[in-house]
């Protein structure tokens, strides 16, 4: 498994904290040694305690989608729903949008 780590430096002591292990943090007199130390600690605590995962069924309104997701997008295109002559004019003036942009940015390079 692959932890991020963040390593901190204050008054000549570095810190490293694992942000998915809360409360888990080593400290060394370099970064490296930091580093080994969180290692050596997330070790330890990862070989007493069993990691799973839990399934969660909330409510579809309490599912919050990040924007640009793919689920996000399919879920913005329902409202097209039945109108497939509405999809592909919205998805050609987007293309017409997108080369009118780069036939600008080639004048600009151009220029």
């Amino acid at each position: 498994m692959q932890y991020p780590v963040i390593v901190e430096h204050n008054n000549g002591i570095f810190r490293a904290l694992i942000p998915m292990l809360p409360g888990l943090s080593a400290e060394g007199s370099s970064r490296d040694e930091a580093v080994k130390n969180a290692q050596q600690a997330a070790e330890a605590y990862l070989a007493n305690v069993e990691v799973t995962t839990i399934e969660l069924n909330l409510p579809e309104a309490h599912q919050p989608l990040r924007p640009g997701s793919p689920q996000a997008v399919l879920k913005a295109l329902e409202i097209f729903a039945g109108d497939t002559e509405a999809i592909r004019e919205h998805f050609e003036e987007i293309e017409k949008e997108r080369q009118r942009e780069r036939e600008e940015l080639e004048r600009q390079d151009a220029a």
